[in-house]
């Protein structure tokens, strides 16, 4: 199957391209934990499911290409790019101009994967998860597109928002000042196609703004979108390892169901004993408190995998257990990036994912 059905490329004006390629890729890797990898022709690439982003060393500067499943897809990795770019040269980053053929946006347009939702209601699922049904028949068409949506809402909610539009170097210019926005990405946890509702499940804690958002959310109440984004599937395999915290739980949800009935392998979750919300499932679900999860979950994930007998792991979660959990992965039970998945969704100390 062709995933990458758009491309889009540019190229960086900088003296010294090779310097820059190198602080990219040392980013990608110490950040990341992403490893590019060298074409005959030298072009450097990382290729996953959804995208592949190619960099080539010119003369006149560093050539770069993106390619992936939709334009959609694109504004993502591009404003990842330029953003990454700009801390290395911010002039280079505001010279960018990418090849935009085939491509719906232009400058100062609303974004072509923006959407503005419907709140329909919002309660409390179980304790510590707030689910916030919305409105959105653009989010319900392209809902298998990923598995994310990046909320966008005023910091102010007493002024009216002022979206993000197109800007000239193909990433979303952000309003400033008293209208600047906050934005976080949270997880579609279902989606009702008929009517046209998606069911947003979001951690609920004191000093997130989302999260504020979410509990006191009510009919008619309306906030941005970007959207969907990520991976829409596990790869295919006979035994997985799938450990998520409270952020990454209605993830979980989501993959579960897209495995087959025989699938085999463990599930780590910080499920309140009593809560029914995982789908019906072959794989053993190990509940852990949500206030020991953080504490636990590592000594817990080891003791379930085994080396030659798991075959693919996935975690997400707080950064300093998914880069432990990531290292175990990769050295522990000898995975690579086909086999492995461990995403940082928030930091502590700082604000993240669904905050």
């Amino acid at each position: 199957m062709n995933t990458h059905a758009s491309t889009s490329e540019t190229l960086v004006p900088t003296a010294k391209p090779q310097n820059m390629l190198d602080m990219f890729m040392s980013h990608a890797r110490d950040d990341h934990d992403m490893e590019f990898s060298i074409a005959p022709d030298g072009t450097h690439f990382i290729e996953q499911e959804l995208f592949r982003i190619e960099f080539g060393v010119r003369d006149d500067g560093l050539h770069v290409r993106l390619a992936g499943p939709n334009e959609n897809a694109l504004i993502f990795f591009k404003e990842e790019i330029v953003h990454h770019i700009a801390d290395i040269d911010s002039d280079a980053a505001a010279q960018i101009r990418w090849d935009e053929r085939g491509m719906r946006a232009r400058e100062g347009d609303l974004l072509p994967n923006f959407h503005v939702l419907t709140v329909l209601d919002s309660f409390e699922l179980f304790e510590g998860m707030q689910r916030v049904i919305v409105h959105s028949p653009e989010v319900v068409a392209g809902y298998e597109d990923g598995l994310h949506l990046r909320l966008i809402l005023p910091l102010d909610l007493t002024r009216p928002p002022v979206w993000p539009r197109m800007g000239a170097n193909g990433t979303p210019v952000w309003p400033q000042g008293a209208d600047k926005l906050h934005a976080r990405f949270v997880t579609i946890r279902q989606v009702r196609a008929e009517s046209n509702e998606v069911d947003l499940d979001i951690v609920r804690h004191g000093d997130g703004l989302i999260s504020q958002f979410a509990q006191a959310a009510e009919a008619g109440q309306e906030i941005g979108a970007m959207g969907p984004a990520g991976m829409r599937a596990l790869p295919d395999h006979d035994r997985y390892f799938i450990a998520a915290d409270g952020t990454g739980l209605p993830g979980v949800a989501r993959l579960l169901e897209t495995l087959t009935p025989t699938v085999q392998g463990d599930v780590i979750v910080p499920l309140p004993d009593g809560v029914d919300y995982l789908p019906p499932t072959s794989l053993r679900i190990h509940r852990i408190p949500p206030s020991d999860f953080e504490a636990d979950v590592v000594q817990k994930a080891m003791q379930l995998t085994v080396r030659g007998e798991t075959g693919y792991a996935y975690f997400a979660g707080e950064f300093e257990n998914a880069q432990v959990l990531r290292k175990h992965f990769r050295h522990g039970l000898g995975f690579d990036k086909t086999t492995q998945i461990s995403a940082a969704y928030w930091r502590r100390g700082k604000p993240g994912f669904g905050s």
